[in-house]
């Protein structure tokens, strides 16, 4: 709801018209994501503005066009840098992993990649790990930290 309010208040301060489905379906692109929200309402906000001299209506080809790329967008700053630097038996355990909807068992991930469940354990450890020193290499303290 917030995220709605937000976004077509933002295309109203622009001097920008978008009907209520239409801004339905951008919120619901989002995903609940708040870069997501920046870059779904940027792209269809770009897309519009490209025919504002004629029509300050937000179309459902902006929105369409405009989660697109917004989702192209995504996935080039945030999954791509994410799984680059995975190794094959980590991108099978991630694609086992999203199969399910709902919390996964180590034991039925292990059955779809055909290893042992204490096998996959260690590549959900290493996964765990390689993410936390990322974090730790990225960040910036006035504390010494060791690794």
């Amino acid at each position: 709801m917030e995220v709605a309010l937000s976004m077509g208040d933002s295309f109203v301060a622009t001097g920008l018209t978008i009907e209520d489905n239409l801004l339905s379906r951008a919120v619901k692109a989002t995903k609940g994501y708040a870069y997501l929200v920046q870059l779904v309402g940027y792209s269809i906000w770009q897309r519009a503005n490209l025919h504002r001299a004629k029509s300050a209506i937000v179309s459902e080809r902006d929105v369409a066009e405009g989660i697109a790329l917004a989702e192209a967008r995504f996935h080039d700053v945030v999954h791509e840098p994410a799984i680059s630097g995975l190794g094959h038996n980590d991108i099978k355990y991630l694609l086992a992993m999203c199969e399910d909807n709902q919390q996964f068992k180590s034991a039925e991930i292990a059955k779809r990649m055909g290893k042992k469940t204490n096998e996959v354990s260690s590549i959900r450890a290493k996964l765990h790990k390689e993410r936390l020193f990322r974090r730790h290499r990225e960040a910036t303290c006035s504390l010494p930290c060791r690794t």
